[in-house]
Formats: C-alpha cells, sequence, structure tokens
C-alpha cells in the first residue's frame, strides 16, 4: 500500500511504501506554471513527467510504481 503526505513547509506530496514509511519513492509537486504539476518516481529508472492538475500526477505516479513493480515481480 502506498501513503502520501505534504510537506507543510515546501508543499511537495511524497509517497511512501508501507515498507519504507521514511523514505519516499516519489513525489508530486507544482511547477512554475500553475497549470502543471510534475510527478517523479525515484527508482532505477528515475521516471518523471507533467500533467495538468495534481490528481492526474498521482494517478501517473501510481501507474509507473505498479508497472516498476510489475517488472520486478
Amino acid at each position: 500500500m502506498i501513503t502520501k503526505r505534504r510537506c507543510p513547509h515546501t508543499g511537495i506530496v511524497n509517497f511512501y511504501e508501507n515498507a519504507e514509511p521514511l523514505l519516499a519513492i516519489g513525489s508530486v509537486i507544482e511547477g512554475s506554471d500553475p497549470a502543471h504539476y510534475v510527478w517523479r518516481f525515484y527508482s532505477d529508472d528515475r521516471e518523471a513527467g507533467v500533467a495538468r492538475d495534481s490528481a492526474a500526477a498521482e494517478v501517473l505516479l501510481r501507474v509507473a510504481i505498479a508497472r516498476a513493480k510489475h517488472l520486478n515481480a
């Protein structure tokens, strides 16, 4: 299961796995243009992308995480 927490200082939303609740595996942050959100997956491949809203960015991040888990299974 993946949980998320927003940093009150930076506004970055970090994503964590239950197995490692203190080590972020990905993040979503508002880009320089408020209509863009940048997502990053901190895997070996270091996938990243841009979405028009935070919900879409979160979906893309979760898809990247699921894809990496499937490939490593």
